[in-house]
């Protein structure tokens, strides 16, 4: 296997969505972790992770507490927690810690639910990932 093949097989397994949706026509992260996300409860511990984690920088901030910030890991366990009991699916290790995609999803996700738009993400990339399975199955 060639340096290119291992990164294409590398970032393959990091968009996985879980064991039994491998093979998807996704690029965009937005439209994979949207996929991950499905479960109401999920969401529900997702955007209580979100609001944990903002809680505490407004909170560290006001109070002038850099010490409280060590409470931020909090927010990711919550999001974990989230996947453990209700949706699992392929958790990357450096988006469970940190990494600038599932943050940025994770605030879009917060927003989107907010102004009642998530479902439509939802419904879109349902249908686009049964449009795409659909056709592998008839090639």
């Amino acid at each position: 296997m060639n340096k290119a093949d291992s990164g294409i097989e590398r970032q393959r397994s990091k968009n996985r969505i879980n064991d039994s949706i491998i093979d998807h026509p996704f690029t965009d992260y937005w439209d994979i972790f949207v996929l991950k996300h499905q479960n109401s409860y999920n969401i529900a511990l997702h955007f209580l992770g979100v609001i944990i984690f903002y809680g505490l920088l407004v909170f560290a901030a006001v109070a002038r507490n850099g010490w409280l910030l060590l409470f931020l890991p909090l927010s990711q366990v919550v999001g974990l927690v989230g996947h453990f009991l209700f949706e699992r699916s392929h958790i990357d290790l450096q988006d469970a810690v940190f990494s600038f995609r599932a943050s940025r999803c994770l605030n879009r996700m917060f927003f989107r639910v907010i102004t009642g738009r998530y479902g439509e993400d939802v419904r879109r990339t349902n249908e686009t990932l049964r449009e795409y399975q659909l056709t592998r199955a008839s090639h």
